[in-house]
């Protein structure tokens, strides 16, 4: 079972995996990637006094980034880095415009996730997985610290698809 950790000073939380997905679609004239990644709600293996207690359930996605690759199957063995979780662009009316790429959700509560290093690569059945590191703004105290983080995960056949 694939795992998502985040490695808080007082504490590992450890989170197992429950649904992901990984899609490549065009729009706005650029491929962009998504992805979304669930964890379980069950917290049997936590301690009774842990932090993570406050923090049941986790969910980390990647929106809307632009890529150069038509399909999920150009992922294999590529590298990915968002530095930031987000970008200011200007559109074509030329307003500035926010795009969140990264986010990690505790409880219906966004924090922003930097030093994103997406790596993708296919195992031994040939299913796509996604190795994650990077750090999120400190969500147990909501400060402007980070806590690093660490997921790997395998996208089913029906996890993930394509488009061109």
């Amino acid at each position: 079972m694939k795992t998502i950790k985040f490695f808080h000073p007082e504490e590992t939380f450890v989170y197992y995996i429950d649904k992901c997905f990984c899609k490549v679609v065009y729009s706005g004239h650029q491929y962009q990637l998504l992805v979304e990644i669930h964890s379980t709600d069950d917290l049997d293996h936590v301690e009774a006094d842990a932090v993570q207690n406050n923090f049941p359930q986790v969910i980390l996605s990647v929106d809307d980034f632009p890529v150069p690759y038509k399909n999920t199957d150009e992922l294999e063995g590529k590298h990915i880095d968002i530095e930031e979780c987000y970008a200011e662009i200007e559109d074509e009316e030329g307003e500035i415009v926010e795009f969140f790429y990264t986010n990690v959700n505790f409880s219906e509560h966004d924090f922003e996730a930097d030093k994103n290093r997406l790596s993708f690569f296919k195992d031994e059945t040939g299913a796509l997985c996604l190795k994650w590191k990077g750090a999120v703004q400190d969500f147990t105290e909501e400060t402007d610290e980070y806590i690093s983080f660490e997921l790997e995960c395998v996208f089913s056949a029906f996890s993930h698809e394509e488009r061109d």
